[in-house]
């Protein structure tokens, strides 16, 4: 799909009907402002879902050795 580049002017002053056609042919708008983008709107429903894959990254912290033995007898049985 190729963008649609308008200028901030022309979406300010028609604003609803650029929605209304962004509805209808689902094609990405960027908006310009002196001939450089500044924003791009796309269709909710086309929007990129994040991806799980290192979300979690800087939410935990390893305090210690996690492969040395600790010494202590369990078991992975219920008793």
């Amino acid at each position: 799909m190729k963008n649609t580049e308008i200028a901030i002017s022309y979406f300010k002053a028609h604003c609803l009907e650029i929605i209304d056609k962004l509805q209808s042919n689902h094609k990405a708008i960027v908006i310009t402002k002196r001939g450089a983008p500044v924003a791009k709107i796309i269709l909710f429903d086309d929007a990129e879902k994040p991806s799980l894959f290192g979300s979690m990254k800087h939410k935990a912290k390893i305090k210690s050795d996690i492969v040395k033995p600790i010494n202590e007898k369990w078991s992975a049985e219920n008793d």
